[in-house]
């Protein structure tokens, strides 16, 4: 009988731990009162506390709460094309044009230097207004890749980067 009640004594104690545990950890979720209409706005987002998500400049939300560039903010748009190169073997890669859905395939009349050609894909800079790509100078004596840049319509080439003569490589991983 006395383990019984020993037995007893000790699952009652267990569970009013337990019991005190459960209410000291409970957390309270502070509700904000809405303004009528079912909506709630989460506080900005701080170091201490995690917030709602803050609408910088040039970003705008619609009221079903998809996010969307504003251009009349200045910002960058969408331009929804695909930069992409082909390879002819009498005329060597080319720089290429399209719009997302495969329309408007627009090559990109480049005029190289004598002995350049261009060398794998370009990139399309993040406002859209330049490409980027390696050229390389076949009438070197060693490999030699350097990185130009034009203007979407391939109008004012530049070589920006003019790599040394070795026997290495350049590549080209991003524009941002």
């Amino acid at each position: 009988m006395k383990k019984v009640i020993l037995g007893s004594f000790t699952l009652i104690l267990f569970s009013s731990a337990i019991l005190l545990f459960q209410i000291s950890c409970q957390k309270s979720a502070d509700a904000q009162a809405g303004n009528g209409n079912g909506t709630y706005t989460l506080p900005p987002a701080t170091r201490a506390t995690l917030g709602g998500v803050i609408v910088g400049d040039g970003l705008a939300v619609s009221n079903t709460g998809v996010l969307s560039v504003d251009p009349a903010a200045g910002s960058a748009t969408q331009l929804n094309k695909i930069v992409f190169s082909k390879y002819d073997v009498d005329k060597g890669n080319e720089i290429w044009l399209m719009n997302y859905d495969g329309t408007g395939q627009t090559k990109v009349n480049i005029t190289l230097p004598a002995g350049v050609e261009i060398d794998g894909d370009a990139h399309l800079s993040p406002d859209g207004k330049k490409l980027f790509f390696v050229g390389i100078d076949t009438k070197a004596t060693a490999n030699k890749d350097d990185i130009y840049s034009c203007d979407v319509d391939g109008k004012n080439l530049k070589k920006i980067y003019d790599m040394p003569a070795s026997n290495g490589h350049t590549n080209l991983s991003g524009v941002y």
